[in-house]
Order: C-alpha cells, then sequence, then structure tokens
C-alpha cells in the first residue's frame, strides 16, 4: 500500500535509505471523497501528503473566485508545505476532485526524517521540487497565452483534460470556461487542418 511513498522517495533522492520499521507506524491513509476538502485555506496545515488515488485540486479563493493552482494525481504530493513547517493558516484549500486517498506524513514522521542520514537532504529536495514547480506555474501565467498553456498541458498531462471538469481546467489555465471551449474549438480546428 505504501509503495508509491517509497517509489517519490527514491525518484527525488535514490539513495536516501530510511528504517521502515520506524516509518510505516507513523503512516496514516485517508479517504477524502469528491467535492471533501483535505484542509482548507485559514486552517494550520497538520500534515502534507501524497496522493495514492484519485485526484485533488489546490485553489485559493480572490473576491469570491476560485483560483485553482495544481491538480493533485496520482503519485504527487499535496499540502501546505509552510503552513505545515511554520504552523501558521494555510493560505489554499485542497479539494477531492474525484474520490481519492492520500498518504498523511504527520510531524512526528517528518522528525524521523530530519534525524535520519540524508533526511534532511531529502527533505531540501522536497521542498525544491514544490518550489519550481510553484516557479514554473508562475511564470507560465506571466509568460504563456492562455493557448500555449493549453498545449502544454495536452502534451504534458493530457490525462487531466478526461478527469478534470470544464470549469477547474478554465480557472487552472487563467481563462473563463466560455474562453476555453472556444480555445478547445480553435485548437482542434487547428488540428483537423
Amino acid at each position: 500500500m505504501y509503495e508509491p511513498f517509497y517509489k517519490f522517495i527514491q525518484q527525488l533522492l535514490p539513495e536516501f535509505k530510511i528504517d521502515l520499521a520506524l516509518v510505516e507506524p507513523l503512516l496514516e491513509s485517508r479517504k477524502v471523497y469528491r467535492g471533501e476538502f483535505l484542509f482548507r485555506e485559514g486552517d494550520v496545515c497538520e500534515f502534507l501528503g501524497l496522493t495514492l488515488k484519485g485526484c485533488l485540486r489546490t485553489f485559493f479563493l480572490k473576491d469570491a473566485k476560485e483560483f485553482t493552482l495544481f491538480f493533485h494525481l496520482e503519485h504527487q504530493p499535496v499540502g501546505d508545505y509552510e503552513s505545515f513547517c511554520k504552523q501558521k493558516p494555510a493560505c489554499f484549500s485542497c479539494q477531492a476532485i474525484e474520490d481519492s486517498e492520500v498518504l498523511i506524513v504527520n510531524h512526528q514522521l517528518f522528525d524521523v526524517f530530519e534525524v535520519a542520514p540524508d533526511g534532511q537532504k531529502f527533505l531540501r529536495l522536497h521542498a525544491e521540487s514544490l518550489a519550481f514547480m510553484l516557479r514554473d506555474k508562475l511564470l507560465s501565467l506571466f509568460r504563456d497565452t492562455p493557448e500555449q498553456r493549453y498545449l502544454n498541458l495536452i502534451q504534458t498531462q493530457p490525462e487531466l483534460l478526461q478527469r478534470i471538469p470544464q470549469y477547474y481546467l478554465a480557472s487552472y489555465l487563467g481563462i473563463e470556461p466560455e474562453s476555453l471551449s472556444r480555445l478547445k474549438r480553435r485548437v482542434h480546428r487547428e488540428k483537423v487542418s
């Protein structure tokens, strides 16, 4: 059941070894049903997670409008890292789009990682990967046109187009749902011609 967690660790730092007898008792699996929140903006995020099954989205509200930052498919990390580490309110919410299962990493397990050989290196690499992901999203919103963002999505995560409702995809791309419909038609016409 925890195999995706160990694969995630190996992808970030293949040489990292940790005593599974210390880790496994601290791991917890949490079911989050479609529409339910894993955590909400303003709450302190008491854990980090890894999506085992399903899909969640990270978003925030501004002027009563939702802005989707990320989708978290299977084997992807989820959580508000700053809220978790600094025990301050989360600046976004995380909600299940599909019935999902998340592997929970609590503070006890985080402490086990910190004292393990290469544990701090692993945690730093994880924090860096999250920072780079956020940087890429931010740069794309400023540099790329909505069409470029949509085409990139088709190339890098085509499964999202089948699994995510259009209004969430539009929010993720930074456009209105009607604009996404027009964009999809235009891209399809260009492929056909």
